[in-house]
């Protein structure tokens, strides 16, 4: 099952009436389950080069997941390491097999301390991705007290495709400091928190 279909069926069980605190807690679990299956990077262990070997080595692995809702929508926020970002030409052209395809909108390129946010919005009754909302994202660190907009850019990998639709784009993140991310969609908001390494 895909992660959309996990979304959705889990969906309609959160919002169903009677719902309990343990229905609740299983659909925080398994979307966030469903969501890191699909955007897992998996490292092969024969590769020379480790991630302690990489100058960006705490960029590449460190980063993080949370689930919240509104009465209208399901948003899952992913702070990751930065993404190589292409135009549908340049996907035609090159076949990348890793990076994210450009929708709508403009990337921002990767560099020093970049990180990836990106905020998966999910119609609550049904379940399904949106890709026709206008969010409005925003990182504020709450280490240095430094607010940043993220440009709501529509994207989906270049290899899960349209399950994987999301917005956000490449923003320059400090390591080891905390972090709340603000995702307003017209009148609805949440604001997920984490530490980042």
């Amino acid at each position: 099952m895909n992660h959309t279909a996990a979304i959705k069926d889990l969906a309609l069980e959160a919002g169903s009436s009677g719902g309990t605190a343990r229905r609740t807690l299983r659909f925080a679990c398994l979307a966030c389950l469903a969501v890191a299956t699909t955007g897992c990077r998996f490292v092969n262990p024969s590769q020379s080069t480790s991630l302690s070997d990489d100058p960006q080595s705490v960029v590449g692995a460190a980063g993080w997941t949370r689930i919240a809702s509104t009465p209208r929508y399901i948003v899952v926020a992913n702070v990751l390491p930065g993404e190589e970002m292409f135009t549908g030409e340049r996907v035609r052209n090159e076949h990348p097999t890793v990076g994210e395809l450009v929708i709508a909108g403009a990337g921002n390129p990767l560099g020093p301390n970049v990180r990836h946010v990106e905020a998966h919005i999910y119609d609550r009754s049904t379940g399904l991705p949106l890709s026709n909302v206008r969010p409005s994202i925003s990182v504020l660190n709450r280490s240095t007290g430094k607010r940043t907009s993220v440009p709501p850019t529509l994207m989906q990998d270049v290899n899960s495709g349209a399950r994987d639709v999301h917005y956000g784009n490449n923003i320059a993140v400090a390591g080891d400091s905390d972090l709340s991310i603000t995702v307003t969609i017209g009148e609805q908001e949440v604001t997920l928190d984490g530490h980042l390494d």
